[in-house]
């Protein structure tokens, strides 16, 4: 246990595995911050290790709220170096936790054919601050700076969730060689030097509900400056799902997340991408199975920061070799390209090179202006498959559109185009989607239904709203299939200037809404805008219209609550310079009646609150309950016991959701309660290990593990 607040300095050694039902855990104590392992913290010409914490062969080991940091100053000489050898090659390594082995790959070449080391746990976790001595001159995909780092691992159960990344040089997590049954959901990756995550060489790894925002970032000079949100190369069944990613930067890949090479059963489903410099459905040579569906992309495709700008990419690049996959399937995805965040409009390539392709029932919405395929298109396909796609808007190159004989070419009337949310693309009640999908046989995942994926299914149920599916049935064409959206959002405008300013200063804003703008972009400045009225307690799109010439941070304070930091994307320049305002969107409860927003460090030139029915894929980060606030009562307990969370933190929100997860990390049970005492019986449970999460409103209760007494029924 590690007391709150303090600071650790030095190298971690796990030393000892823990048993089954009885592992060993790292975790925090008292009251305030995360305590922070470092495993540096000055130059002082002690050498620095390679991780903050280091496990070697281990095995059932927990790590809860911890702050974690590893930024390196003095080289760690290898002592097993031989003569004449530079005794400083991991100079260009940083790590916040390393797991590795000193197995070797079988003669099979199956790593789980190998004795593999079991059962890690990562939650609530705060990773930052980590950067090797330099990767002056080092080639990006030898870059390895990560968070959590996987090295020839032969590692199995693996849950990382809860966790929060930012300022890394390159990745949040690393699965790099040889893991196997591992979940990585709800953490939050932003502003990383490279990716989230990284799978690869790998086995059965399922990742959902997390946020990815500004991979590739460049905030520190010395990150790496290029990165897809999330991507997957060289490895066997993946399910990537519910996941949100926006500002992917950098060359070659970068886009919100992407398939690379010589993978297999690979399944996208349910996520949202906006701004990425890569594109949308990035899937890379010698694949085989990939699947995406139910996917929402948002102006993704830019040149910025050296972007592919590839809005539709499937490639026959497979390493130093031309290989292409086969069995790419896309379908029921909505695409719209408009204004990205600078007000340039898309100007999009398509590049397709595939044995076989199948292109059904997607949604491609260009805005008037904007071009696809003019710039770049390449079709190269063995068997094309298009059929029922929706087609609209722009200039669209003719050759793509004519690789569809049953295309629809009308407006496909999304509820609010153009907004920078999921919640803008339900269809209209008179859209021609509705209804006018291609039924046919879905592509089987064949590990649906089994171990960590026990809730996926092979073929669709349920679109990325939660409409129920069946495409052997009638169905929409696009991401949406409900019945159309007869609910027409209210749009409440508050002008920056007709606000309280504290600080700050009214200005010019030739591109503006009337001409005007508030800058509070200074340290202490704030622009409070008050009597926003709203009909009811409900969840609402806010979108913030700014002029900040940089990529910044704002601070939005809604009713006196809790101030959140959103970094925001850089507009086309400052009000005075001729720029135009830009706008974020971000979702907040806010409160029946008149409520406040306080904004700092911006150039603000209006706010707009939108009610959206049923908004889903919030861009807000998840925030977390200390134990003290929320915290389960019983963790060993008796069949006749039950199970009671407390909740002492007063919230907007009473409702809670409770999941329940077998070991493996599979969803057995979810209930929503709506009291502050909330009772399970444990002989409805069954017996043996169990996890319990619990979300109360925007927060979510930090894992808790419970596992079987000696000789008692129950867990």
């Amino acid at each position: 246990m590690f007391k709150r607040g303090d600071t650790f300095v030095g190298q971690l050694i796990v030393s000892h595995s823990g048993t089954n039902g009885s592992p060993i855990i790292y975790d925090s104590y008292g009251t305030g911050a995360l305590p922070i392992l470092s495993g540096s913290d000055v130059s002082q010409g002690t050498a620095d290790p390679l991780s903050a914490i280091d496990i070697l062969d281990q095995e059932y080991l927990e790590f809860h709220n911890l702050h974690i940091e590893n930024e390196r100053f003095d080289a760690d000489p290898d002592p097993d170096a031989a003569p004449g050898a530079d005794p400083n090659v991991d100079n260009d390594k940083s790590f916040g936790i390393l797991i590795h082995s000193n197995k070797t790959l079988p003669a099979s070449n199956n790593f789980e054919d190998e004795t593999l080391s079991k059962y890690f746990r990562f939650s609530n976790l705060h990773f930052e601050n980590i950067y090797a001595l330099s990767i002056d001159g080092v080639e990006f995909n030898k870059v390895r700076t990560t968070g959590i780092y996987f090295d020839d691992a032969f590692a199995n159960d693996v849950i990382v969730e809860d966790c929060y990344f930012t300022d890394l040089q390159r990745t949040g997590v690393w699965l790099k060689r040889y893991v196997s049954d591992a979940v990585i959901r709800n953490n939050k990756f932003i502003d990383l030097g490279g990716s989230g995550a990284i799978i690869s060489t790998s086995k059965r790894v399922l990742y959902e509900h997390n946020i990815m925002r500004f991979s590739g970032s460049e905030s520190d000079p010395r990150m790496a400056k290029r990165g897809s949100g999330m991507w997957v190369y060289n490895t066997d069944d993946v399910v990537a799902q519910y996941n949100l990613s926006q500002h992917a930067r950098g060359g070659n890949d970068s886009s919100g997340m992407h398939v690379d090479f010589g993978n297999s059963n690979i399944l996208f489903q349910y996520n949202y991408s906006e701004d990425s410099a890569g594109g949308f459905c990035e899937t890379l040579g010698d694949n085989n199975n990939v699947i995406w569906r139910y996917n929402i992309s948002v102006n993704d495709g830019t040149i910025d920061k050296g972007g592919k700008d590839i809005l539709l990419w499937v490639s026959d690049y497979a390493g130093n070799r031309k290989i292409k996959s086969d069995n790419v399937y896309i379908y029921n995805n909505t695409i719209y390209q408009g204004k990205d965040y600078k007000n340039v409009v898309g100007n999009s390539k398509i590049s397709l090179e595939a044995v076989s392709l199948n292109f059904s029932n997607n949604i491609i919405y260009l805005e008037s202006n904007a071009r696809l395929g003019e710039k770049e298109y390449t079709a190269n396909i063995g068997t094309p498959f298009f059929n029922k796609n929706i087609i609209y808007g722009g200039t669209i190159k003719a050759e793509f559109k004519n690789l569809d004989a049953t295309k629809i070419e009308q407006d496909p009337l999304f509820l609010v185009p153009g907004t920078r949310h999921s919640s803008g693309y339900k269809l209209q009640t008179n859209s021609p989607a509705l209804g006018a999908a291609l039924s046919f046989t879905e592509p089987i995942f064949p590990l649906a239904g089994i171990g960590i994926f026990k809730d996926i299914t092979s073929k669709a149920t349920k679109d990325i709203y939660g409409n129920p599916v069946n495409l052997l049935s009638s169905t929409n064409i696009g991401a949406y299939n409900g019945t159309g959206e007869t609910y027409i959002p209210i749009v409440n405008t508050y002008e920056a200037e007709s606000g309280d300013i504290v600080s700050g200063r009214e200005i010019n804003c030739s591109n503006g809404s009337n001409g005007k703008a508030v800058n509070v972009d200074n340290e202490g400045d704030a622009l409070i805008i008050n009597n926003i009225s709203v009909p009811s307690t409900d969840v609402y799109l806010m979108k913030v219209f700014y002029a900040n010439p940089n990529k910044s941070n704002l601070k939005v304070t809604v009713n006196s609550g809790e101030t959140e930091t959103i970094i925001l994307p850089y507009s086309d320049g400052y009000c005075y310079g001729g720029g135009n305002p830009t706008s974020f969107h971000f979702i907040k409860t806010l409160n029946s009646g008149n409520n406040t927003i306080k904004l700092e460090q911006g150039i603000i030139d209006k706010i707009e609150v939108v009610s959206i029915n049923d908004a889903t894929l919030s861009n807000v980060s998840e925030k977390f309950l200390d134990k003290t606030e929320a915290y389960l009562e019983k963790t060993v307990i008796a069949s006749s016991e039950s199970i009671k969370l407390n909740i002492n933190k007063e919230l907007a929100s009473k409702k809670v959701e409770v999941s329940i997860y077998n070991i493996n990390g599979a969803l057995l049970r979810k209930e929503n309660f709506n009291t502050n005492n909330i009772s399970i019986e444990a002989y409805s449970l069954g017996t043996g290990f169990k996890i319990f999460t619990a979300k109360i409103g925007g927060y979510l209760l930090s894992l808790i593990h419970i596992s079987e007494p000696t000789r008692r029924r129950g867990i």
